[in-house]
C-alpha cells in the first residue's frame, strides 16, 4: 500500500459525503483498509464500502443486539476462535469451531460473533498485507449440521464476505476436513464465483498444511512454532470485550436504505475479489 494515501482517503470521503445512504462513521484507517483491499482503485473502493454498507444494514439478524456480554454471544466465542498470523508478504486467517457434539452451535450466533471479530479486526488490525489467506477448520463440520443452518443465507453471506469485505483473498484452505466434505461443500459452492473455486483446497489434517505455509507461521494446535491460536482468540474476545459501546450501536457502518437510490446495485463485484491474485 502507498505511504501517502491521503488525497485517496479524502477523495472517498467526499464521496461518502454526497451519498445520502451512506454512513459518516467510517474513520480514515478503516477506509485505507478498503482502499488496500481494492488495489487503491476508487471505483471498486466505493462499489466495496457500498455493498459492505448495505449488507449490514440488510443483514439484521447479524448487525443487530450485538452485545458482546450478552450470554448467547458469549457461548458462541466460547466455541470459535479466529486468529492472525503474518507472513513475509501475507497475512492467516483462522477460524475454527470447537464444539463436536454442536450441543451449543447457534447459527446466527457463530455469524454475528465472527462479525464482531471482523469489525474489530477492520478497525483496530493494523496490517496491509498483499494477500489474505483463509483457514477454516473444518474438524467439527458434520452433516448433522445442516437441519441447524439457514443455507440460502449462508449463501449470501459468502457473497457479502468475498464482495464487501476489505480483504485480498490469496487462497482458501479447508483442513481437518471430513471424509463426506464434498457434500457439504456442495450446498454452498453454487453461490461462489468460479474464479474463487479455483483457488480453494481441502486436507484431511492439519500437517498437510506444511506442504503449502511454512511452520513458521503457523499457530502450536497446527504443529506449527507460532503462538497459540486458542490464546490469541480469546486475547481478541477480551480486546472486544474492553470495546463493548462500540458494538452496542447497531447503525454502525450501516447504509439507511430509505435513502439508497433504487439504480445503486449492490451486485457488483469489487475490487477486492475481481482482482484475486491465484497462484
Amino acid at each position: 500500500m502507498p505511504q501517502d494515501v491521503t488525497q485517496d482517503v479524502n477523495s472517498i470521503r467526499e464521496w461518502l459525503a454526497k451519498e445520502p445512504h451512506l454512513p459518516k462513521d467510517l474513520d480514515d484507517f478503516t477506509i485505507k483498509k478498503f482502499l488496500h483491499s481494492c488495489y487503491g482503485s476508487l471505483e471498486r473502493t466505493k462499489k466495496c464500502i457500498d455493498r459492505f454498507c448495505t449488507t449490514r444494514a440488510q443483514m439484521s439478524e447479524i448487525y443487530t443486539a450485538r452485545d458482546p456480554f450478552a450470554p448467547n454471544l458469549q457461548t458462541a466465542f466460547s466455541i470459535t476462535s479466529l486468529a492472525s498470523y503474518e507472513t513475509d508478504d501475507s497475512e492467516i486467517l483462522i477460524h475454527e469451531l470447537d464444539d463436536p457434539a454442536l450441543e451449543k452451535f447457534v447459527f446466527y450466533d457463530l455469524l454475528k460473533t465472527f462479525c464482531i471479530n471482523a469489525d474489530y479486526w477492520i478497525k483496530y488490525h493494523p496490517c496491509f498485507p498483499e494477500g489474505h489467506i483463509i483457514i477454516l477448520d473444518l474438524k467439527c463440520f458434520s452433516l448433522r449440521m445442516i437441519p441447524k443452518v439457514n443455507i440460502m443465507y449462508f449463501r449470501d453471506f459468502i457473497l457479502f464476505l468475498l464482495e464487501g469485505m476489505p480483504v485480498r483473498v490469496k487462497k482458501i484452505y479447508g483442513v481437518n476436513a471430513p471424509s463426506y466434505y464434498e457434500k457439504l461443500y456442495a450446498l454452498v459452492k453454487p453461490a461462489i464465483p468460479a474464479e474463487v473455486c479455483e483457488i480453494i483446497s481441502f486436507y484431511p489434517d492439519t500437517a498437510s498444511l506444511h506442504k503449502v505455509i511454512n511452520k513458521k507461521y503457523l499457530p502450536e494446535e497446527y504443529g506449527g512454532d507460532a503462538p497459540s491460536m486458542r490464546k490469541q482468540g480469546r486475547d481478541w474476545v477480551e480486546k472486544i470485550n474492553t470495546e463493548r459501546k462500540m458494538f452496542l450501536n447497531d447503525d454502525m457502518w450501516k447504509a439507511d436504505l430509505r435513502l439508497k437510490p433504487k439504480s445503486n446495485g449492490d451486485t457488483a463485484m469489487s475490487g477486492s475479489f475481481r482482482t484475486l491474485a491465484i497462484d
